[in-house]
């Protein structure tokens, strides 16, 4: 296999890693059942925790590529730095919808901006979201992450 495909295998499987960790989040969130109860400030604290900790693996991986001496790995360094700088502007943009979200009212929410695509998760910290508090959310979305709505999910814990 040439270097090149081997950068390439290696971009993708950090690609395919925070697409897990998406749906990690996502799948957490819909799994309650009558035996297991999760308390939501544990739920919150857990899932920021390993979202840290994926976009320091997938960080990690692309510095490590961002070294590599070489002409032939030029493409390579491109597309990781690119990379890199898309999930630090999605854990901006995560760190300011939390913020905003929290200062509308909500007790505790989570945010998973998808780096290498438009798609946004917002689980809130409450028993049933009302119309006006989806409005409220899709409205903060639109307007600082510039996302249609067929783009997010929102979910309540």
């Amino acid at each position: 296999m040439s270097k090149g495909k081997k950068i390439a295998l290696i971009v993708s499987m950090a690609l395919l890693l925070v697409v897990a960790a998406v749906l990690n989040v996502t799948l957490l969130a819909g799994n309650k059942n009558g035996n297991e109860q999760v308390t939501p400030t544990g739920f919150f604290a857990t899932g920021r925790s390993d979202r840290q900790s994926t976009r320091n693996y997938e960080i990690a991986e692309l510095n490590s590529i961002l070294q590599m001496e070489g002409d032939e790995y030029a493409d390579a360094r491109k597309n990781a730095l690119q990379q890199k700088q898309n999930i630090i502007d999605a854990m901006e943009t995560e760190l300011l919808l939390e913020t905003l979200l929290r200062a509308q009212g909500f007790d505790d929410v989570l945010v998973t901006v998808n780096a290498s695509s438009d798609n946004v998760s917002v689980i809130v910290d409450k028993d049933e979201l009302t119309r006006e508090d989806t409005v409220r959310i899709y409205n903060i979305i639109a307007t600082e992450a510039k996302v249609a709505p067929e783009y997010v999910k929102i979910l309540s814990v």
